[in-house]
């Protein structure tokens, strides 16, 4: 067996609820160079479906897993503490020739555009997630979707303009443009086309997440119910970024002017969204900004970083 040091290969995982990113690094005399790029389904339902998926992608991609010593993760799905280690076991099983390391993909934006001191970071994709860095520490939150509390991300707006359009159509809620906006993206006929196809599974729950779009355009449209729910969906994000707040900085929340609060995930890319949550987050006290790379783009930089320590 290859000495890890030596092993020819780096892999870094994100591992996401709607897709799998993963990047395949060679050993070089100049460093690490990025050999493969590769994107597969999301990996957020547990720790074998992220091995799963990646191994596949690896194996597609023609690369001996065996080969691999250094594997860096983030990945959807640790919401308490020692849920890393069940993703960091199940990985070394994939790669036993690797070093691996596996954290939430909410602390890997914390890390890749805040650095490493006081920082928070929201993460609104399918779902939504914050952290915060601070004087006491490092603050999270489970983030398990109803059960946890939360509303908001990808999947619960588009849920919402399925059953804003339903109500639309039927008499039992206002009208919206959600309405034809909604069949149109699902290609439906009318809102019971609609609950068959998603009850028989022809229009997948990935197909509904992706409605957020169509809700965020309607709201820049002047769509009243969208707006509302985008309004919502910002004031979540916000109340969420609260919490973990309170968690690093102290009840009082007090934070240095300044401190960088990184915002990734698709929802952020409404331009509408961004300014609700940013325009918030100054009122706070922080400076936010986009993620100015893919998160995974993160994980190689880390990973270089080592590389080059060595």
């Amino acid at each position: 067996m290859p000495d890890r040091t030596e092993s020819p290969f780096a892999v870094a995982i994100d591992g996401g609820n709607s897709k799998t990113e993963v990047v395949l690094l060679d050993r070089a005399p100049a460093g690490l160079i990025e050999r493969a790029r590769m994107i597969g389904p999301g990996s957020g339902e547990g720790p074998q479906a992220v091995a799963r998926v990646v191994t596949a992608l690896l194996a597609e991609a023609g690369v001996d897993r065996l080969l691999v010593g250094e594997v860096s993760a983030a990945v959807a799905g640790l919401d308490f503490a020692g849920d890393e280690v069940a993703y960091a076991a199940e990985l070394s099983a994939a790669f036993p020739n690797a070093a691996v390391e596996a954290v939430g993909d909410v602390v890997a934006v914390l890390d890749a555009g805040g650095g490493l001191g006081d920082a928070l970071a929201i993460v609104c994709g399918a779902g939504l997630n914050a952290v915060a860095r601070g004087p006491r520490g490092l603050a999270t939150v489970p983030a398990l979707g109803w059960v946890s509390g939360d509303w908001g991300g990808g999947h619960a707006l588009g849920r919402e303009a399925v059953r804003a359009a339903a109500r639309a159509e039927d008499g039992r809620g206002p009208a919206t443009e959600l309405l034809p906006l909604v069949l149109a993206a699902t290609g439906t006929s009318d809102a019971v086309a609609l609950a068959r196809g998603i009850r028989d599974g022809v229009v997948t729950m990935d197909a509904v997440g992706a409605l957020a779009q169509v809700v965020a355009q309607a709201a820049a449209d002047g769509d009243a119910l969208a707006s509302e729910l985008m309004a919502r969906a910002a004031a979540e994000a916000l109340l969420l970024a609260g919490v973990v707040t309170r968690g690093a900085f102290g009840p009082e929340a007090s934070v240095p002017p300044g401190t960088p609060a990184v915002l990734a995930g698709g929802l952020f890319s409404d331009p509408g969204f961004l300014s609700a949550v940013s325009d918030g987050l100054r009122e706070r006290g922080f400076d936010p900004s986009p993620l100015a790379f893919r998160p995974v783009d993160g994980l190689v930089r880390a990973l270089r970083e080592r590389a080059a320590s060595r």
